[in-house]
């Protein structure tokens, strides 16, 4: 069956959307040979229609059921072999991870890892001396300034904002709306 013959055919049973429809009547006024085809089509299904029911001969029945049941059973099997292959790879790989990572959590070493730390033991009990930064500074462009004084941010702030200047140029895109484009200078 061509790819012409199941459109037509799902046009003449109503399956398809009604924008598809509409495509496909627009194609058949522009293609006399696909008109002709739709219409053989239709009248061989009206045709169809009045023919009387048969039933079909036990044995073909017979023959064809037990076909798909043996197919679908072959199915079956390939699902359970992947699916057993599958699960026997995953518990590999779960018990793989869990070797390596107990190793490492074993057999790794007990150095701390963070230079300028060191560890005193109390009873057994290794304690860790906090690092706190007690400056409490911000810093600006290789200045700093206390945080708890507020006057030389604002006066940082206000002096960023002259350094600011409009920028006239256009920008390389067109937009509905009018901005101001503002840019700082290095001085």
């Amino acid at each position: 069956m061509q790819k012409t013959e199941s459109v037509c055919i799902r046009y003449l049973m109503r399956e398809m959307d009604p924008s598809e429809e509409i495509e496909f009547e627009r194609e058949m006024m522009e293609d006399e040979n696909l008109l002709i085809e739709v219409e053989s089509l239709r009248k061989t299904y009206q045709k169809l229609g009045k023919l009387p029911l048969k039933e079909p001969p036990a044995h073909l029945v017979d023959k064809i059921v037990s076909e798909a049941a043996q197919v679908q059973q072959e199915m079956l099997n390939r699902s359970k072999k992947w699916t057993f292959y599958l699960s026997r790879s995953v518990a590999a790989a779960a018990v793989l991870i869990l070797m390596v990572s107990s190793g490492v959590y074993f057999f790794g070493g007990t150095d701390s890892d963070i230079p300028g730390v060191s560890p005193t033991i109390v009873n057994g009990v290794e304690e860790v001396e906090p690092w706190v930064d007690r400056s409490n500074m911000i810093h600006f462009a290789g200045t700093s300034i206390q945080q708890d004084n507020p006057e030389p941010i604002q006066q940082e702030v206000e002096d960023s904002y002259s350094k600011l200047k409009l920028v006239n140029e256009q920008t390389g895109f067109e937009s509905s709306n009018r901005t101001i484009i503002l840019t700082s200078s290095s001085n």
